[in-house]
């Protein structure tokens, strides 16, 4: 049954425009600052502290905490600010619909919802007992995650800490205790140009990629028999964009193509990289370039929480007490889970709402769905604060 006062939460933060300014140039609608300042107008109300970092440049993180500074533990629950853009939705993107048990609008369910179920879980008498249980409790507002996961990455570079992280994404209340890592690179081939009548006398840079596309397809699949991960299955590629050329009657002296190469936790991004480099210095001394560039976009790390953390086994036990049948899974997909999984030991993505809609032209989440979440999530940080769980690895 959906809970008219977390309908409402949703609905007000679905009417705060935080789209990522890499999908809009509308000033109306860009960047995360108004949606930072309610959420911490919201847990200012509730007795937080709030801490802001960058919050002069307009696209803030904002921290609030509540609960000893010098707690035993310190548990993060964080949700990213930034929504896609809305071009060709087909609903008012920023005026919450709520149809057949459904709530329309950007971010409804990427990644509004589950904030929403989280901040809802806050009552005073859970952040009550968190605080007798000495557990320090920090919610995080992150900027930048639809392009970059930059908002993570500067907050990983404060020193920032907390033993358990949950990272609130759509998974259809799945707990995800692993994902793949992001290696993104664009690779430029030079050649040298000639009369398309005569391609002998130039170096064709196209032709030369034809080669090294190859080559990481055939690599590709070779790891993908020797490196397979029980959650996440193997390695990836895609090459997701390729031009080059001047004309069609010009040797092609140039190429370039964009590559998204997704790592297992088991592998090593650096030396994927140095493998390639080492494959285009042979092709360079053989003339089949004149030379070439790699240029790594992002190289967002893979994580892996055992399955028999306390994370993960709380996070069971509260789904199993509000009537859900738990779920254990990995990704392919990546989040903040990567950088945050650097400075947190245990960390888990978990939420209402599913992946298949964020992003969509009538992106909506289910109400019932989000209730659910907003209990297991209150019912998890219960558990914390009781420590009625025995985590003996094995059992």
């Amino acid at each position: 049954m959906a809970d008219k006062r977390l309908t409402q939460l949703l609905s007000e933060l679905v009417a705060i425009p935080s789209v990522n300014p890499e999908d809009t140039k509308d000033t109306a609608l860009v960047g995360e600052l108004r949606l930072a300042e309610f959420i911490a107008a919201y847990l200012e109300g509730r007795g937080f502290d709030v801490e802001w970092h960058e919050r002069e440049t307009g696209r803030p993180n904002v921290l609030a905490s509540y609960g000893p500074p010098r707690a035993s533990k310190t548990v993060f629950l964080t949700s990213h600010l930034d929504t896609v853009g809305v071009e060709g939705m087909k609903r008012p993107p920023f005026e919450a619909q709520v149809e057949d048990g459904r709530l329309y609008g950007r971010g409804a369910c990427d990644t509004k919802g589950p904030m929403a179920a989280a901040l809802h879980a806050f009552t005073p008498d859970l952040l009550q007992a968190l605080d007798e249980s000495d557990i320090r409790l920090v919610f995080g507002g992150l900027m930048g995650e639809e392009k970059g996961n930059i908002g993570a990455e500067k907050l990983v570079k404060t020193g920032f800490h907390a033993d358990h992280a949950l990272i609130l994404e759509p998974t259809e209340l799945g707990i995800v205790h692993a994902h793949k890592g992001a290696l993104w690179f664009r690779l430029e081939t030079r050649g040298k140009a000639g009369h398309g009548s005569n391609p002998a006398l130039g170096v064709n840079a196209i032709i030369a990629m034809t080669d090294v596309l190859r080559h990481l397809l055939d690599e590709n699949t070779a790891e993908q028999k020797r490196s397979r991960n029980e959650l996440l299955g193997g390695p990836t590629l895609n090459v997701g964009s390729i031009e080059g050329g001047a004309a069609v009657n010009i040797v092609a002296d140039r190429c370039v193509v964009e590559v998204d190469r997704r790592v297992l936790p088991e592998e090593d991004g650096p030396e994927i990289i140095e493998r390639l480099r080492r494959f285009m210095d042979q092709m360079q001394k053989r003339g089949a370039i004149t030379g070439y560039d790699i240029h790594i976009m992002k190289f967002g790390s893979p994580f892996e929480t055992s399955a028999d953390s306390e994370l993960v086994r709380t996070l069971k036990q509260s789904c199993e007490q509000t009537g859900v049948t738990p779920k254990t899974e990995g990704a392919a997909w990546y989040s903040d889970a990567g950088p945050l999984a650097k400075v947190c030991p245990e960390v888990c993505v978990f939420g209402p709402g599913s992946i298949r809609q964020a992003h969509t032209d009538e992106e909506f989440i289910d109400l019932e769905e989000l209730a659910v979440g907003s209990k297991i999530l209150r019912q998890f940080l219960q558990n914390l604060a009781d420590n009625t769980c025995k985590f003996v690895p094995g059992n």
